[in-house]
């Protein structure tokens, strides 16, 4: 037997029924053999990487040992009945010399389940919520596959991983590895084949006991199907309780930067730690903005980040402004000089030293779908010249914030960006929905990208639904519904440094707003609201000219005197805490971009 011809013969036999049934389909399968029963016959012609299949109809195809690649005479662009009549009548060959062959033994033919009459084993199912990888450590699951599986498809969990990731790129794995942190059930089916039917994706990939990625069956086609393949035996890896970190790291992440560019950048915080503010002179702000220049160029975008942020606080120092802080300014050097010093020492692993170099564009990943809930949205401006509208949700699937910002840069004379326009500007997923009423509203994403930071991108291809709002009051959010006394006691400066830093979210219960007064040295309006329990809290609204109307309604008191029983979301930061909304019921008031337009009685209904 020819080199191919054997290597064929083998993939032949792997093409059961229901391996071709979820390569084609049912009724294809169905025709193929009843064109066999009515005499259709094939002649092989053996090739050194091929076979040529000649049938009696007067079709030719051409074959490989995959069904990846074939071709056939006839002008169908899928796979076609002739392909499988070519695989079928080899298998029927094969049936009828393995018969002769035990007749002639006096031995029962193995039974190969592959003919038109054969049985298949009754398919078993097991069905398994929210497996997600779990980038700390392994997780325990629970052994729900049964030891016939785990003995048939062995090579799922015991073949080195490296290898079956071979062909895929670091950015496919990257957002592979990045779908995982979204709970999914997953259904095991078990028959010839091992199928895992991601549930909210509504995605089939079916594994052969063949120790290949490619072998697999996936009816999404191209990178799109690559991807559900390796997303599926992720999860069934870790189902098995397997941590895949280290393996998917050694392909998803890199760390190179320029070593000297650390070194002299930690050299000068050092400096600056020694000599101290009250001696610092102001050529110091040239230093700082020649290296964030080298960090750009040294491939060091959130060194490059820190070092700007180091120079906007000296720059409010030297100013003499008032909301210079001196404990921002030390968090900031302190944070950055420990981040240079693990990154100069080379000690710590590849994930670690990518996750303190970060990344200068954010890269989104597309997820299955997404249950928000709109908390309301908070206008501001930076120091260097971007405008923008930043619209916070809740998300109920893993119970975290996730923002969608609409920014533009102003620095340029000729560039403007208006809050009112944009706030009352259409969205890019619904054409009549403005972004006011988006807030507002309870919502269902489907094929929505996101980043790191659950950024939402207003890129095509996302599918969104608008759903009954439900009451604010009858929502539990978790961790970020809070109590005055948890809000004040914790520790807000805290931060890991293999993160980046997030931005602190609460609502909090209130009862009532109990006082309001503008602070004239601070150019700061404070509403000082209560708990049921009695708990008294100042929220803090810096002023500036574009809130003029704003701070003028809330400092008069209007219309927050019959404001009663509310939840208030806020920001917390390191000296104050910032309101952002107020929420009543299913209304979202949205303090900045609401009471200029005097908006704020539709809160006091009930």
């Amino acid at each position: 037997m020819s080199g191919f011809k054997e290597k064929f013969r083998s993939f032949s036999k792997l093409c059961t029924e229901d391996y071709l049934i979820r390569y084609a389909n049912k009724g294809l399968y169905k025709r193929s053999l009843k064109e066999l029963d009515n005499g259709v016959s094939v002649t092989y012609t053996w090739n050194a990487s091929s076979v040529s299949c000649q049938l009696s109809d007067g079709t030719h195809c051409t074959l490989e040992n995959t069904l990846d690649h074939w071709e056939c005479s006839c002008p169908a662009e899928h796979i076609c009945k002739h392909v499988l009549i070519a695989i079928l009548y080899d298998q029927r060959e094969q049936s009828s010399e393995d018969s002769m062959s035990a007749d002639e033994k006096h031995v029962p033919a193995k039974n190969s389940g592959i003919s038109n009459n054969a049985s298949t084993d009754a398919s078993k199912e097991v069905s398994v919520s929210n497996v997600v990888l779990n980038v700390d450590g392994p997780s325990e699951v629970p052994h729900t596959v049964s030891r016939e599986i785990e003995s048939r498809f062995r090579w799922m969990t015991e073949s080195d991983l490296t290898v079956l990731i071979k062909s895929y790129s670091s950015s496919m794995i990257e957002e592979v590895v990045f779908r995982l942190r979204y709970p999914e059930e997953i259904k095991i089916i078990e028959d010839s084949l091992l199928t895992v039917h991601l549930t909210s994706q509504n995605i089939e990939v079916s594994f052969t006991e063949e120790a290949s990625l490619a072998k697999a069956l996936c009816k999404v086609p191209q990178t799109a199907g690559k991807m559900a393949k390796l997303e599926a035996l992720l999860r069934y890896r870790v189902l098995r309780g397997l941590d895949d970190t280290d393996a998917l790291s050694g392909r998803v992440y890199e760390a190179k930067f320029s070593l000297q560019t650390v070194q002299e950048c930690r050299v000068m915080l050092a400096g600056l730690l020694k000599t101290g503010l009250a001696r610092l002179p102001q050529s110091y702000m040239a230093q700082l903005e020649t290296l964030a220049i080298a960090a750009h160029s040294g491939k060091l975008p959130d060194i490059e980040r820190s070092l700007r942020g180091i120079q906007g606080e000296l720059q409010l120092f030297f100013n003499r402004h008032i909301r210079f802080s001196m404990q921002s300014m030390l968090d900031r050097v302190s944070n950055l000089y420990l981040a240079l010093q693990v990154l100069e020492e080379e000690k710590v692993s590849v994930i670690q030293q990518s996750q303190l170099i970060g990344s200068f564009r954010s890269k989104y990943y597309t997820v299955p779908s997404l249950h928000l809930y709109g908390l309301g949205a908070d206008a501001w401006e930076t120091r260097s010249g971007f405008r923008g509208i930043t619209y916070y949700f809740y998300c109920f699937d893993d119970e975290e914030m996730y923002t969608y910002s609409d920014v533009r840069a102003v620095y340029y004379d000729d560039q403007q960006f208006s809050y009112t326009e944009h706030y009352g500007g259409f969205t890019p997923w619904l054409p009549n929905l403005t972004f006011r009423q988006f807030v507002g509203e309870e919502v269902q994403f489907h094929s929505v990208k996101v980043n790191e930071e659950r950024r939402i991108s207003s890129g095509e291809g996302a599918k969104l639904a608008i759903l009954p709002r439900t009451g604010v009051e009858a929502l539990n959010m978790g961790k970020i519904m809070q109590d005055v006394t948890s809000v004040l006691q914790e520790e807000s400066r805290s931060f890991d440094l293999f993160a980046a830093p997030k931005e602190r979210l609460a609502v909090i219960k209130v009862a009532r707003i109990v006082d309001h007064n503008f602070v004239k040295q601070t150019q700061e309006l404070v509403l000082t609201v209560e708990s049921i329990e009695g708990e008294r809290l100042a929220l803090t609204l810096p002023y500036s000219t574009d809130w003029q109307t704003m701070i003028l309604r809330l400092e008069s008191g209007y219309g927050s005197q019959s404001l009663e029983h509310f939840y208030a979301f806020v920001r917390v930061e390191s000296k104050r805490i910032s309101p952002i909304s107020f929420l009543k019921g299913q209304t979202v008031l949205s303090l900045k971009l609401d009471i200029g337009n005097g908006r704020m009685g539709i809160l006091g209904r009930s």
